[in-house]
């Protein structure tokens, strides 16, 4: 199969196997917008399709900082399939006016106009009866009421959370307390910022016995081993026989609004090793759980669990394949509450207090997406052209960068029917994806 891509966006096919070890060639397209403010409409703006200088695909994941040190920026778009669409929001929450505020909500909302119920037609030659008029009669005016009442947009995602300045817990005779948070302008959209930490006490035995342990305690956060108001038991006895300092620890400034932060969460881990399912299992456990917006890390509860069993019938049976248990639900990188169906290409972006004051309209901020549509025309041996369309399966919304960029893919499976594989963008919404033409290529 040749491999065609007619657009000016960064395209690539490669290819992939399914659980069944069936080769599929995935199509991936990246495609992103730059959010131009509208001078005339204060919080609104326009997306325009960066076509001249347009975003690559990513090949690796990429980190804010060190590597398994820092949240990841942007994952690898070289996956095979997405069940789902992941939403993902990255830049910064802002204070309401830019005021330096203590709490404050902030969130994101994505929508699509009410689709029209559309029943279907009666087969050729039958006729209602009497009685099936009269009830259809009711059912239209009551369709019609609905209809009066129906609100206009349907609702795919709305999800907002809780930001404070920063905050701390501190130890005192009656245990950890937490403080009252400082007045802040602007909280990092970054899982270092929620709920989640480490404990990790270095051996000092080890810098003249490199034979000791290097460590005398490295536990993690299973859900979220980047973050803050988590620690294991030990570490405060070990604190204390090693006389370190253990009576401030960072809060998160980060959390749900049904579930607010109150206490610091001490974690009981056992020292034996765990496999992806106990470490689903005791994360569950936890008192909190992370708040965040951001891409949630391949190794981290629950996501860890969905990338199934490998073990020795999995070595003996299964290497290289996945094993059988794999769920592709692991390649979404969103939080569960950020996974859509595959978006549409008329999405309506709302952000509240996620883009600078100064662009906002009380803190709202409205992007209507274009309704362009991207999609493979197949060209098949017999002569046949087939268009498909690519399904959206990321959407990354860049609040300081004022970008939205959007992954397209598509799964073909290998056959010699394809000859051609020609990735397209048509950007009117109403126009055909094959225009009439005599022309045979």
């Amino acid at each position: 199969m040749e491999f065609r891509n007619l657009t000016p966006f960064h395209a690539l096919c490669f290819s992939a196997l399914d659980l069944h070890d069936v080769e599929h060639s995935i199509i991936a397209m990246k495609v992103a917008y730059r959010l131009r403010p509208m001078p005339q409409a204060p919080g609104t703006f326009n997306a325009e399709v960066m076509d001249s200088d347009p975003i690559s695909l990513t090949y690796a994941d990429d980190y804010y900082g060190e590597e398994g040190q820092s949240s990841v920026r942007a994952e690898s778009d070289l996956v095979p399939f997405k069940p789902r669409c992941d939403v993902l929001v990255m830049g910064h929450a802002h204070a309401p006016f830019g005021q330096p505020t203590a709490c404050w909500e902030a969130g994101v909302r994505l929508s699509i106009p009410a689709r029209p119920v559309v029943h279907a037609p009666l087969p050729p030659g039958e006729c209602l009866t009497e009685q099936q008029l009269r009830d259809g009669q009711a059912a239209r005016e009551h369709a019609a009421r609905q209809h009066r009442d129906a609100p206009t947009r349907q609702v795919l995602l709305d999800k907002h959370l809780r930001f404070t300045g920063p905050r701390h817990f501190r130890r005192g005779l009656l245990g950890w307390q937490l403080s009252e948070p400082e007045p802040a302008l602007r909280v990092p959209l970054r899982w270092e910022h929620a709920f989640g930490g480490s404990s990790v006490v270095k051996n000092p035995e080890h810098a003249h016995d490199q034979t000791a342990p290097a460590y005398l305690l490295n536990e993690v956060c299973f859900s979220n081993p980047l973050g803050c108001g988590w620690i294991e038991k030990r570490h405060e006895q070990l604190a204390w026989q090693l006389d370190t300092s253990l009576h401030q620890l960072p809060a998160p400034q980060i959390e749900h609004l049904d579930a607010p932060i109150q206490r610091l969460s001490i974690g009981d881990h056992p020292s034996d090793t765990l496999d992806a399912r106990q470490i689903s299992q005791l994360a569950a456990t936890y008192r909190y759980t992370p708040a965040g917006f951001g891409i949630v890390g391949r190794a981290w509860a629950p996501r860890l669990v969905l990338a199934g069993t490998y073990d020795e019938t999995w070595m003996r049976e299964r290497w290289p394949s996945p094993p059988k248990d794999f769920d592709f639900g692991y390649w979404n990188a969103a939080p569960a509450d950020q996974q859509i169906p595959f978006a549409p290409p008329d999405l309506q972006i709302e952000l509240f207090n996620l883009v600078a004051p100064a662009l906002s309209r009380n803190g709202r901020a409205c992007i209507e997406l274009p309704g362009h549509r991207p999609f493979v025309l197949l060209r098949l041996r017999s002569g046949a052209l087939l268009p498909l369309p690519l399904l959206t399966d990321t959407l990354c919304i860049d609040t300081d960068a004022l970008t939205v960029s959007l992954t397209h893919r598509i799964s073909l499976p290998l056959t010699d029917t394809i000859r051609v594989a020609e990735v397209r963008f048509e950007v009117n919404p109403a126009a055909p994806l094959i225009k009439p033409t005599t022309e045979v290529i």
